[in-house]
């Protein structure tokens, strides 16, 4: 990608108000909100203790819920396709989520994202993947992206013991 659309990627993430009056952060125009790793990790795995695989479930959908809305408010601001998913990878990387590199194959349809410390991992050790917020992000963004129904699995988990958390996804 040139120089210039990094800049325009990188000009719209940046784009970060405090509004006093309302309590509230907005960046690239969506609200948002500062919340602890520890915090989404005790929620995540407090869901999963009582609700079980439904939480799995819930989390996916929520994450490709965040997912799709994130791509479309930046698909509002003119990016599109490789600009998108390296907005992906810039704002999670800059938000704490953790070291992101996105690969995009316009022409299969096709993601593929790595996350090494990724926050749903970090303190945890599970014999399953756990990222399940995370691949349904990386679902929501790519079925825009892609302007298609896309699923996401995670291939590798740090929690599993992997050296990184991985994600594939592909137009269903």
């Amino acid at each position: 990608m040139n120089d210039k659309k990094v800049q325009k990627c990188l000009s719209l993430l940046e784009r970060t108000e405090y509004y006093d009056d309302e309590g509230e952060w907005q960046i690239a125009g969506s609200d948002w909100l500062l919340l602890s790793g520890s915090t989404l990790r005790s929620w995540a795995a407090n869901a999963e203790q009582f609700l079980g695989a439904d939480a799995k479930s819930i989390m996916y959908m929520t994450g490709k819920q965040a997912g799709e809305r994130f791509a479309e408010r930046l698909m509002e601001q003119g990016l599109r396709g490789e600009e998108l998913m390296y907005a992906l990878e810039t704002f999670f990387s800059n938000e704490g989520w953790g070291k992101v590199k996105a690969r995009l194959n316009l022409k299969e349809q096709t993601a593929s994202v790595r996350i090494h410390n990724s926050v749903t991992t970090r303190q945890i050790e599970s014999d399953k993947p756990v990222c399940h917020f995370i691949s349904g992000y990386i679902a929501g963004a790519s079925s825009v992206i892609f302007g298609k129904k896309t699923e996401c699995v995670e291939a590798k988990c740090k929690a599993e013991g992997d050296a990184f958390c991985e994600f594939n996804a592909n137009c269903s």
